[in-house]
């Protein structure tokens, strides 16, 4: 009888604990959602005080220390502010989001329509700090852009993220640039990377083969190297051990 009661008695507190935690749970979120209206209603009153971009900065910071949905909302809209200071400001904040897609895909987004390299470079590398691992696609798109800071940085968000999706496009590249002689100044990259994004732009400053090289071959090697945890040297290294550990291959978290 007393063995059935007790049954009885923890079923019932199972039933209990479980009508509790969702209710727990919605209290949490109202009260974040609050505090999120409380951090936005502030932020609309930092803005009428604000007059240089050092002012907007600062408040853009004040409003990041809270990470909320309602937040990240307000936050995508100034990265499309013509103030490449501003919109950097509030690329940062973003960069708080971690795993977050929605913040990382505002991020890389943002940076195809930015002209400033260095926004473009700081869009980048937010990015990377979501850690969203799905950028990656995104990120490699940018390993023929014609700035070579804005290639490395690419690169180097990809070695953050440490997705397998981007080794077979980081050897791919790393192969161009072992191709390349190492006395060669001037000219894009064999018709490979020396283009822009997607193909697309062509010229600039980031055209120098000889510096493209010495740039990105050793980014390369270094983001393949947090990918895999493996010590490389070169890139055929790299390859010798794709080849090898592919299919077996797991991701680190």
């Amino acid at each position: 009888m007393w063995g059935r009661t007790a049954l009885l008695w923890a079923f019932a507190a199972a039933l209990s604990f479980g009508q509790d935690a969702p209710k727990k749970d919605s209290e949490e979120e109202k009260k974040k959602e609050e505090e999120a209206k409380a951090k936005l209603a502030d932020f609309r009153k930092d803005l009428k005080t604000c007059k240089k971009d050092d002012d907007f900065g600062r408040a853009l910071e004040r409003l990041g220390d809270l990470q909320h949905p309602k937040i990240l909302a307000e936050l995508k809209i100034w990265l499309g502010k013509p103030s490449p200071d501003v919109a950097i400001a509030a690329a940062e904040q973003l960069g708080k989001y971690k795993k977050e897609k929605d913040a990382a895909d505002a991020l890389t987004g943002a940076a195809g329509s930015r002209k400033e390299k260095e926004a473009i470079v700081k869009f980048l590398r937010y990015a990377g700090d979501v850690g969203y691992k799905a950028s990656s696609a995104k990120f490699v798109g940018y390993f023929r852009h014609k700035e070579i800071d804005v290639a490395k940085e690419a690169v180097d968000s990809c070695g953050k993220l440490k997705s397998r999706d981007a080794i077979d496009p980081l050897i791919s590249m790393g192969r161009e640039l072992e191709s390349i002689k190492d006395d060669t100044s001037t000219g894009g990259l064999g018709g490979g990377l020396g283009g822009g994004l997607g193909g697309g732009i062509t010229g600039g400053t980031g055209n120098d083969q000889g510096a493209r090289k010495k740039t990105l071959l050793p980014a390369a090697i270094s983001a393949l190297e947090q990918i895999s945890g493996q010590k490389l040297a070169t890139i055929k290294e790299a390859d010798q051990w794709w080849r090898t550990n592919k299919a077996s291959f797991k991701e680190a978290e």
